[in-house]
């Protein structure tokens, strides 16, 4: 591997470990191709979107922010933090692209950066190069594509495609996904939620107008676009491809937390051709059996400020009008209670379908649909369930849970309280949601259903910029990792709910908010960190200790070749002198060793499912020395 990861396991344990998930976020980029998460090209010296091809590649010359992990408002200071941390960026970047181009570091980030030549091959159409981001330099990189050409013939101008970024401590032609240290720092979880890599709160728009009514399956992100999430590439492409996703859960092998888009198309468990209908297939293809499935319809449709909500307020409106509706079926003339009903129906419909896409007997074991309100209203829970259970029988027979928030927030401090008072006013505010939380059980309880918190942890967002440096602090501070064990243990576990979902996992800390468990994903002694691995019953690491290696000079095999035949695929090589070999594959998801040690030349898989394509390639290994990878080869198992 590329990367290691040395942990040190909590003496003192608790024992959450299956109950509390985690929010995704990644900050940095959790991906070891950084030019998936890379910000929107546009033009030099405009600003504005350059044109982009239906995959979101550039059709022009064009610049990129390929990442900007400085502390809030660096670019328009003051800085929100008054200890103005940042990931640690630095290190050398490998980067290609089919086509070519004079590429130049942005000016803003110029000083900190050292750029090689780039060299450019015709006979692959193929440019490559790398960069240094020096230790201690802004987390900030722009890079400017000038003179581009798709292909040697092109008339110039036209842009390029296939660019890839890989991070520091990763071969050049790395097919990895997912940065190992993310990978670890996800596994001690329960299950992991996906409401903001999915950009579930996207502007939905009105319901019915043109181009916002729906959202089919052909328009969503796909794992094959230049950008994950590109805004305004299709309708549907709003945050990570549900294949990552898939991808990640299989790497991590935890529980998926997954929310349905609002104007996602299918209602019928026959429509075969609907979005909700091909997400279950896909889910029910790629995820490994052994792994649940929560559902949230959208996220927090009764929040008036997401435009969700109105989305969702309009399509109630319009089915009554209609004519025939189940949600008006008791007289009710009430919008707001329509809507919502709706938003329990279109949940009830949602696992219908995943049901008949899984299978009898899925719902409700596999398959878990939450349903989720707002907090601060409890009846709103028993009077919506209740209509469920008049209108389509016992809810406990196809929900899984009711949903809640779980969060303590600073709104009780003074606006020159130091850190320490900043979390006293949380403890206050974690004790009085203790009200809210024993209504919401006995509602669970009345239908049956488990108490899931969505979302849970300190608030301490909003967009205020009032004694922010010492609200950030308190985030900081082993009292709030006190402060969130006893939230978690006492007030919330203790409390009788079921699960609950950190909010999150990785996240800058600003006005908007000091959510992250850390702020590097790459580093676990935070003190919220410590708190939850204490909460997980010890099973967090501190520190990933990311080490970079220098490239090797270690050749790699070569002239690697795969022959299926009944039962099996033979794999040859030609080995590297002086060295083992290691064998990686995949069969769509993050390569995964083999075999290690091999001191010949060849090796027989025996893959469990037939029909399936594997791919594979091998490196060379001597002592610590690692080659980078052979060239990769293909075969279906028979």
């Amino acid at each position: 591997m590329i990367l290691s990861a040395i942990f040190t396991l909590s003496t003192i344990g608790i024992g959450f470990a299956d109950r509390l998930g985690v929010e995704v976020d990644d900050r940095p980029s959790a991906f070891v191709d950084l030019a998936k998460r890379t910000r929107e090209f546009q033009n030099i010296g405009k600003g504005d979107r350059t044109p982009v091809d239906s995959s979101g590649w550039p059709k022009g010359d064009c610049f990129t922010v390929l990442f900007d992990n400085r502390p809030a408002f660096a670019w328009a200071p003051p800085m929100d933090d008054p200890e103005k941390l940042q990931p640690d960026m630095s290190g050398e970047y490998h980067f290609s692209f089919s086509g070519s181009a004079q590429v130049k570091v942005g000016a803003e980030a110029s000083g900190s950066i050292t750029l090689s030549k780039t060299s450019y091959d015709p006979r692959t159409n193929l440019t490559s190069g790398t960069f240094t981001l020096k230790k201690g330099a802004p987390a900030l990189v722009i890079l400017e594509f000038n003179q581009t050409r798709r292909t040697a013939r092109s008339s110039g101008s036209d842009g390029f495609t296939d660019l890839h970024v890989i991070r520091p401590g990763y071969p050049a032609n790395s097919k990895q996904t997912f940065d190992s240290a993310f990978i670890a720092a996800l596994k001690p979880f329960a299950y992991m939620r996906f409401m903001g890599w999915l950009d579930t709160n996207f502007q939905a728009g009105y319901y019915g107008d043109k181009g916002h009514h729906l959202i089919h399956w052909n328009e969503r992100t796909l794992p094959t676009d230049a950008i994950q999430g590109q805004a305004g590439l299709r309708q549907g492409t709003h945050g990570i491809a549900w294949e990552n996703v898939i991808e990640l859960a299989n790497a991590v092998q935890k529980d998926v937390w997954i929310n349905v888009p609002i104007s996602a198309t299918g209602s019928d468990p026959s429509d075969s051709e609907s979005y909700i209908y091909q997400l279950a297939k896909l889910f029910k293809a790629k995820l490994n059996p052994r792994l649940h499935v929560y559902i949230e319809h959208s996220n927090e449709v009764w929040n008036f400020g997401f435009s969700q909500y109105i989305w969702n307020k309009l399509a109630a409106v319009d089915e009554v009008g209609q004519g025939k509706s189940s949600l008006n079926n008791d007289g009710s003339k009430d919008q707001e209670q329509w809507s919502r009903r709706r938003h329990a129906k279109r949940l009830y419909e949602i696992g219908k379908i995943f049901e008949k896409v899984y299978g009898k007997g899925s719902l409700n074991t596999t398959i878990r649909p939450v349903y989720a309100a707002w907090t601060i209203q409890p009846q709103w829970y028993s009077e919506v369930l209740g209509w469920m259970k008049q209108t389509y029988g016992d809810p406990s027979k196809y929900f899984y849970a009711i949903g809640e928030t779980g969060y303590f927030n600073d709104q009780r401090a003074g606006k020159t309280a130091n850190p320490a008072e900043v979390v006293e006013a949380m403890r206050r505010d974690s004790v009085a949601g203790i009200g809210y939380r024993r209504k919401l059980k006995a509602v669970a309880n009345e239908f049956g259903l488990k108490l899931a918190a969505y979302e849970a942890g300190p608030d301490n967002g909003g967009g205020n910029p009032t004694n922010i440096g010492n609200r950030i602090l308190a985030n900081r501070s082993k009292a709030m990792g006190d402060l969130v064990v006893e939230h978690f243990r006492d007030r919330m576990f203790g409390e009788g709910v079921d699960l609950a979902t950190y909010f999150v996992l990785s996240s800058a800390f600003s006005r908007h908010g000091a959510w992250g468990a850390t702020e590097d994903y790459r580093n676990l002694k935070t003190a919220k960190m410590t708190a939850i691995s204490k909460l997980l019953g010890g099973s967090v690491g501190t520190t990933p200790a990311v080490t970079t290696r220098p490239s090797s000079t270690l050749a790699p095999p070569t002239g690697l070749i795969a022959r299926a035949f009944a039962g099996g695929i033979e794999l040859r090589w030609k080995p590297t002198s002086g060295s083992t070999s290691t064998v990686w594959m995949t069969s769509g998801g993050n390569f995964v060793v083999l075999a290690r040690n091999l001191t010949g030349s060849s090796y027989v898989h025996r893959p469990l499912k037939r029909g399936g394509t594997v791919t594979y390639y091998v490196v060379a290994q001597k002592g610590r020395e690692e080659s980078s990878p052979s060239q990769q080869v293909q075969a279906t198992a028979r």
